[in-house]
């Protein structure tokens, strides 16, 4: 990801327009998510484990936004504590500066993805009675496993809000180069069949890229998954979808709720 300077000086992730419409619904999950659980959980935890350095620069208009980091650290009924990830030293170094007399309840941590996920764990303490957490997973590729997601999640009540690269997929997922990196993200080596069935003159479409992945994460105990949020870039084509997964029904309603306000400002189709 490309890195330009920001107004502050530090450093923020150069990004295209339809960023902003996918941090417009992780900032309305973290608003809805943090004040309905306020009263409900003793803790409310985040965990990013893409951060970024907390700031974002809109490629070719030069506007500036908070990233999802900051808008979870800013929300209006604050988390008791958050963990902070990205595997760039410069982008965390940037995020340590923007998040200064916060130290008391940020964990920032520069490591691969798949270790932060198991170290949140007690960086966090997950286990902790009366905990309950969001996780917002936005890989640039497909660099998260399901492994590590279990490791996060499993036996935990944590919402998942997960970028998934759909457009990419539908063009690429026969390209043998990236077997070893679908394995581990989809859990299973059973993605292949949608390869075979490609190679045979089916198409692939996104609702079959969509069930899959969701199916397993039903596997982790997400029985609520919802993808209705789908980001497109400025040539009208599908970019990723947003997958959100709850393990209780009251994470659908909320992220069901959230998601009937486009970033437009039209109201979504039931």
């Amino acid at each position: 990801m490309t890195l330009v300077a920001a107004s502050d000086g530090l450093p923020a992730r150069e990004v295209g327009l339809w960023s902003e419409e996918k941090l417009f619904y992780i900032d309305r999950y973290v608003d809805i998510f943090s004040t309905g659980m306020k009263n409900k959980w003793s803790r409310r935890v985040y965990v990013d484990l893409f951060s970024g350095p907390g700031r974002c620069v809109i490629k070719d208009t030069g506007r500036e936004v908070d990233g999802s980091a900051l808008l979870a650290l800013n929300a209006k009924s604050p988390f008791s504590d958050l963990y902070l990830n990205d595997y760039d030293p410069e982008v965390t170094t940037a995020l340590q500066r923007r998040v200064a007399g916060s130290e008391g309840r940020v964990t920032i941590r520069t490591l691969d993805c798949n270790a932060a996920a198991r170290d949140a764990v007690d960086a966090l303490e997950l286990n902790r009675k009366g905990t309950i957490g969001l996780a917002v997973i936005d890989p640039t590729a497909f660099q998260i496993s399901l492994d590590s997601i279990a490791a996060l999640t499993q036996g935990r009540p944590v919402d998942l809000i997960v970028t998934l690269m759909t457009g990419f997929l539908k063009r690429f997922i026969d390209d043998p180069s990236y077997e070893p990196h679908l394995d581990p993200f989809f859990g299973s080596r059973d993605w292949r069949s949608m390869v075979e069935l490609k190679l045979e003159g089916e198409k692939i479409t996104f609702r079959k890229l969509l069930d899959f992945y969701e199916q397993q994460l039903r596997k982790l105990g997400y029985t609520h998954v919802d993808d209705d949020v789908r980001i497109l870039n400025s040539n009208e084509a599908t970019i990723y979808h947003l997958v959100f997964a709850s393990k209780h029904p009251r994470g659908a309603e909320f992220f069901k709720k959230i998601s009937q306000l486009k970033f437009s400002g039209q109201k979504r189709m039931l």
